[in-house]
């Protein structure tokens, strides 16, 4: 995973900016240290970032000099890796376990019909990402804000840039839904979520199913100013809570200036590797 990692888009991404705002380099390594349950620390002159989401231990980010940053200009460090790589480095651990699962049943369903096939490669996706178009990595973002009009403008901006045709308020179009199945009708369409502590129960139910649906083209953006344990409480199925908690930007962490920022958002949210999106 370590090569996956560092040769991708993100990782080139995120030491640029880091190197060109904070003239730092920075390096990946997959061993796990006893301070992993820190959120950074000092070895020597490198500050180390480890990489954790939920129990998941994804190793650790090291700033090559970084114990010579101010304490800002650290955190503003620590920060980008956690919105840029940290996600990045997740969705990898989470395709490669599922390509080892199924690389498995594969290899099953071959030895029970003793098949004589060649078992494709499943590790390599490399030549998937230099074909693929711009495409977001999930059907369901959360962006995080204390501020209504900076969630949706984010929201507007990643429509734009997932090439959608339609964006459309989940509150406009649920009082006029009779069942969940029209949800399948919607092409290349954004469902907006202002603020999913304001729906009620029958709202909630209904964007519960619709997200379950997994319509292609169809993608949610879900708005809310609430911490982890606050969606856990919400009346929704694991996996949407899961998608919320994991697929989710932290907007007023991040200067106004980056809140928009195409490169950002790129390598949060989209797998293209080849976009030709433009700021």
């Amino acid at each position: 995973m370590m090569k996956d990692v560092v040769e991708n888009a993100v990782w080139a991404k995120t030491q640029a900016l880091i190197q060109d705002k904070y003239g730092k380099r920075i390096a990946f390594k997959t061993i796990d240290l006893t301070n992993s349950a820190m959120p950074s620390f000092l070895e020597g002159d490198d500050l180390i970032v480890p990489l954790n989401t939920k129990p998941v231990y994804l190793g650790e980010v090291i700033v090559n000099r970084g114990s010579l940053l101010s304490t800002q200009q650290r955190e503003e460090v620590i920060d980008l890796i956690r919105f840029l790589v940290e996600p990045h480095v997740y969705n990898k651990h989470l395709k490669l376990k599922e390509e080892i699962e199924a690389y498995k049943r594969q290899m099953a369903a071959e030895a029970v019909e003793n098949e004589d096939s060649n078992v494709l490669s499943l590790f390599n996706d490399e030549d998937t990402e230099e074909l693929s178009l711009v495409k977001l990595i999930n059907s369901v973002i959360h962006l995080r804000s204390a501020n209504a009009m900076t969630r949706k403008k984010v929201a507007l901006k990643i429509h734009d840039m997932a090439e959608q045709n339609l964006f459309v308020s989940f509150s406009d179009i649920a009082r006029q839904m009779h069942s969940v199945e029209e949800f399948k009708s919607f092409d290349k369409t954004t469902v907006f979520v202002e603020d999913i502590s304001q729906l009620n129960d029958q709202e909630l139910g209904l964007l519960n199913a619709a997200c379950a649906l997994k319509v292609e083209g169809l993608v949610f953006i879900i708005g809310s100013n609430l911490a982890d344990k606050q969606i856990d409480a919400l009346s929704m199925s694991r996996e949407l809570k899961a998608d919320m908690n994991a697929i989710l930007f932290d907007i007023d962490r991040l200067p106004f200036a980056q809140q928009t920022s195409t490169d950002v958002l790129e390598l949060l949210f989209f797998s293209s590797s080849n976009s030709n999106i433009q700021n």
